[in-house]
């Protein structure tokens, strides 16, 4: 009896050490080891000049082996972004200006590293602050003609389209109602030819265009089935007229169905064809769809004015495209208005060569925004001109009543800046383009505050000089006691610029003209 303690002990202690055995075979999971950020890297700024400067950074090695993309900032705003490559060359900036910046790497899981850099440019020719009326002119007749685009020629002159009612002072004849009517000008504004074009109802030119042999591609609408259009699919038309280096009729052909279709841009394109963009409330006839209203209808031709192919975009309610530019990668970008519940947002598409959709995008906040005019930009993104009423959403600020509104998209259409411009009164941008240091714009305003230095009364041309982030670095109000209406702005050859719109009001000053209703408006900056 007294063994039996014993045994007991014994098989308790036996069942311990298997116990213990079986302990050791267990296997124990490893803790869990957190996503780790990119490694470092250094950057190297080199190739500087006066408006461009190369970034160099060594590869930010990922301890996990996860993929890094890069995002170039110069100041806190974004400029480049998803780089799988370790250069970026920025370009578009101001001579003998300190710039810094940051490039972040980014290993797609949130986790991030980042270095910065900092350099001057070069010397160069700074912007001037100033500019002056190198001349101006005041053309048409005693009744309405309206300027709605210029452009500088090869030879330094001038193309001009619009509209025009009359058939007196600068205007040769009129076919019925409006015409297209096109003016070239001499390198100082002297009148070469012109010639107006339409038939017996309205006709008005929305863009033009020198072309690659020399001639010219108008872009308009026709009510007309006579005179020089050829016929009419019912209500308003595209229009589009190919003339030669003279202004004399090469071709023309009228698109669209038997409700309006209204062209506003169009461009060649790099093959010798033709792109243009407008709105279109048909369905039939060139129109193969319509989502409801007014669909935005792009159409591509080719050198002859054969339709290509055609395109709507849209949804149930109106919808709007007003300009358009070819891209590097051959397709198109184009830029206008959606409405959902009567509420106007900016819309930007991307198409690409045969006229499929790459992507789209819708900016605004709570009220209204119009996209008017859009242009690739040397970085592959974009800038964009219209105007907003908002003050919330992607709209940063409101001056008052309507703002300009510029903006700039990187290549996949992503938000990197915007700015509102104006004052309390009714500001807007018609056009805007890339140049060197920055963008020039023109459009109208009515204000004589917040950003506005001047009113001359009511509506005045505003002419806008900005730097790389919208910033104002100088501006121009021009006008007279009536509304004058800035639509069109380009570069010249000489590094001024040329300006067109319509006005209501005599010239005061240097220049001359007829006066009638509204007028051409030519201004030459310098």
């Amino acid at each position: 009896m007294k063994k039996q303690p014993f045994l007991y002990s014994l098989i308790i202690l036996c069942l311990s050490i298997v116990g213990c055995n079986n302990d050791d075979d267990k296997v124990i999971p490893p803790a869990s080891v957190e996503n780790q950020v990119p490694g470092d890297f250094t950057i190297q700024v080199s190739q500087i000049t006066d408006n461009s400067a190369l970034l160099e950074w060594t590869a930010a090695v990922d301890p996990d082996d996860d993929k890094v993309t890069y995002s170039v900032f110069l100041g806190d705003n974004e400029v480049q972004s998803n780089l799988e490559t370790t250069e970026f060359l920025l370009e578009g900036l101001i001579a003998e200006t300190n710039y810094n910046g940051k490039v972040v790497a980014s290993d797609g899981n949130e986790n991030e590293s980042e270095n910065t850099f900092t350099f001057i440019t070069e010397g160069g020719e700074i912007i001037n602050e100033e500019v002056s009326i190198a001349w101006q002119k005041s053309l048409g007749g005693t009744f309405d003609d309206e300027a709605y685009e210029i452009e500088q020629t090869s030879d330094g002159g001038y193309i001009i389209g619009g509209s025009s009612e009359s058939t007196d002072g600068d205007v040769g004849g009129n076919k019925g109602g409006k015409d297209c009517w096109i003016i070239k000008l001499d390198s100082l504004g002297n009148i070469e030819w012109e010639t107006n074009l339409g038939g017996s109802n309205n006709e008005t030119i929305h863009g033009i265009q020198q072309t690659m042999d020399g001639g010219y591609i108008v872009g308009a609408f026709s009510t007309s089935s006579d005179g020089d259009v050829g016929g009419n699919n019912g209500m308003r038309d595209f229009w589009i007229v190919k003339l030669n280096a003279s202004g004399n009729l090469v071709w023309e052909t009228n698109l669209g169905g038997t409700s309006d279709d209204i062209l506003e841009s169009i461009q060649q394109t790099s093959d010798g064809g033709y792109v243009a963009v407008g709105f279109s409330l048909s369905g039939n006839g060139n129109v193969t769809g319509n989502n409801g209203k007014a669909d935005a209808w792009i159409v591509r031709l080719d050198e002859t004015g054969n339709l290509v192919w055609e395109t709507n975009l849209g949804g149930p309610e109106n919808d709007f495209m007003g300009s358009i530019d070819q891209t590097i990668d051959l397709g198109f970008i184009v830029a206008g208005y959606t409405t959902t519940e009567n509420k106007r947002d900016l819309w930007i598409a991307k198409l690409d060569d045969t006229g499929n959709l790459d992507w789209q995008k819708t900016l605004g906040g709570s009220e209204n925004e119009e996209a008017v005019s859009v242009e690739q930009t040397i970085d592959s993104g974009y800038i964009i001109g219209g105007y907003s009423t908002s003050v919330d959403g992607d709209v940063g600020e409101n001056k008052g009543s309507a703002d300009a509104w510029i903006i700039k998209l990187n290549v996949t259409g992503d938000l990197l800046w915007e700015k509102t411009l104006g004052g309390s009164g009714s500001d807007g941008v018609g056009e805007i383009k890339e140049v060197g240091g920055g963008y020039i714009a023109v459009g109208s305003t009515n204000s004589l505050d917040g950003d506005l230095t001047s009113n001359n009364g009511a509506r005045d041309f505003w002419i806008l000089r900005l730097d790389t982030f919208g910033n104002i670095i100088w501006q121009e109000s021009l006008g007279g006691p009536g509304d004058d209406y800035g639509f069109s702005i380009q570069q010249t050859a000489d590094n001024g610029y040329i300006v067109a719109g319509t006005w209501y009001t005599n010239i005061m000053g240097a220049g001359e003209g007829t006066t009638g209703d509204f007028n051409y408006w030519i201004i030459k900056l310098e």
